[in-house]
């Protein structure tokens, strides 16, 4: 049963391309850039120290607190999800193809991440040897770790604002949380895709996000606590969950490019499935909001942040969405949270963070002194 606010024509788009509620176990389906994620999992990404709000020493999200019951159920798929993976690796192939083709020259851009990258079409002007140099150096790794913790890191932050779980009213549980994080990651995959700097540097940075992606969502699903046998296996539903979620969004943008309401209708959907998890008491308005965000921050984050900006990790993401005001399905005004207390959400006082151990084990960092406790700051 779909959300009374998505319209007829809507529902049999966004049901033939995603998971329906099953008890059944989907298939594993893990694509080009999951591959790469298990061939990468043991870089030692603490060794990377250049700052950012700090250090890029401490680079795990902060924990949840659904049950392990809630973290087996929301991850339930599916079957047969149309092979996946093969679709999200087309579509990476046929965007950076897309991407370095017919655009102009740019000046080298310098980045104080040591990075130097080349001028406009930068992958195509490479020779094997410095693709190779890119890919495999120490060096490069490096510079490419260090650049992806900062993309991550500043997704991270924005997906962790108090305000999209007190006033917007998203539940503070795994799925949706992740669902959020995946939308800013998405952002950042798509600047990726279209950049026209050095498509090539995009593409391997691209490679390095996921990964980052991956690692840090294998220490929350070990902060819920399953056991320790079943950690890859949760891991693989994440990733399946993950690519159904960044196809929906691409869906949206490719098939309404030039439909301004379908979009918007289709945007919607996959804000209600992935984020909402199918809420039949979800608002309208919370969904027209949201979607309204989608619609801005791609805008801004793919066409409008500076390419000097962008490749030194800075991401100006502007406002969270305004939940102020918002009304119920029945047109009442919904009563303001103001700073209620949302079970399991934890606020720290500025510039403290909540992080995570590769073992899910939590702990706090502060990003302006690098200091690191066990115990809560006051």
């Amino acid at each position: 049963m779909m959300h009374r606010f998505l319209q007829p024509a809507l529902r049999q788009a966004a049901s033939s391309h995603l998971p329906q509620k099953n008890t059944s176990r989907a298939p594993i389906i893990v694509g080009q850039v999951c591959t790469t994620v298990k061939s990468r999992a043991t870089l030692n990404y603490a060794n990377c120290n250049t700052p950012f709000v700090g250090s890029l020493s401490h680079h795990r999200a902060i924990s949840t607190t659904a049950t392990p019951s809630v973290l087996s159920a929301s991850l339930q798929l599916s079957p047969n999800p149309n092979n996946l993976d093969n679709a999200f690796t087309s579509k990476i192939q046929s965007y950076s193809s897309m991407s370095s083709s017919e655009q102009p020259q740019q000046s080298p851009i310098k980045t104080n991440t040591g990075i130097e990258t080349s001028s406009g079409r930068g992958g195509s002007n490479k020779s094997i040897f410095a693709k190779l140099w890119d890919r495999y150096s120490f060096q490069g790794q490096q510079k490419r770790i260090i650049l992806g913790e900062r993309l991550f890191r500043s997704a991270q932050v924005r997906a962790n604002d108090a305000r999209w779980y007190r006033e917007g009213r998203i539940p503070y549980e795994f799925r949706p949380r992740h669902a959020i994080l995946t939308m800013h990651v998405w952002f950042l995959h798509k600047r990726l895709l279209a950049d026209r700097v050095d498509p090539h540097a995009a593409l391997l940075l691209q490679e390095e996000l996921f990964d980052i992606l991956w690692n840090d969502t294998r220490s929350r699903i070990r902060a819920e606590g399953v056991n320790e046998l079943t950690v890859n296996k949760h891991l693989k539903d994440a990733q399946q969950l993950t690519f159904l979620h960044c196809t929906h969004y691409d869906h949206a943008f490719q098939e309404y490019a030039n439909d301004d309401k379908k979009r918007f209708e289709e945007l919607a959907a996959a804000i209600w499935i992935h984020v909402l998890n199918r809420d039949e008491e979800a608002y309208d308005d919370q969904l027209k909001r949201l979607a309204a965000y989608v619609e801005y921050q791609y805008m801004n984050i793919v066409l409008g942040v500076p390419d000097t900006y962008f490749w030194e990790g800075r991401i100006p993401w502007g406002d969270v969405p305004e939940f102020r005001g918002m009304v119920d399905n029945d047109g009442k005004k919904l009563k303001e949270i103001g700073s209620a207390v949302v079970d399991g959400l934890e606020e720290l006082p500025e510039p403290w963070m909540r992080t995570l151990t590769d073992a899910g084990a939590a702990y706090y960092w502060n990003t302006d002194t690098n200091e690191t406790t066990w115990k809560k700051p006051s």
